[in-house]
């Protein structure tokens, strides 16, 4: 195979992949310290709650997202 065909399958494709998995992880913890404690702060329970969700959601699908790429590759 030659070419642009070749080198996909070759192995030569980028993946973004590991990418992913950090900034859904980063995001998580962020959303955890810094939105969770100012909702908290400001006595706001019901968006304290959807954070707290929203941020453990992101760590879950980072962390799924990366054992996944690891058994598939």
């Amino acid at each position: 195979m030659g070419g642009i065909a070749g080198m996909i399958g070759e192995g030569y494709t980028i993946s973004y992949q590991n990418y992913a998995v950090l900034l859904w992880m980063f995001c998580g913890i962020l959303i955890l310290i810094i939105d969770v404690r100012g909702f908290q702060i400001a006595g706001m329970n019901k968006e304290r709650k959807v954070s707290k969700f929203l941020g453990w959601f992101n760590i879950i699908i980072g962390f799924v997202s990366l054992i996944l790429n690891m058994l598939l590759h």
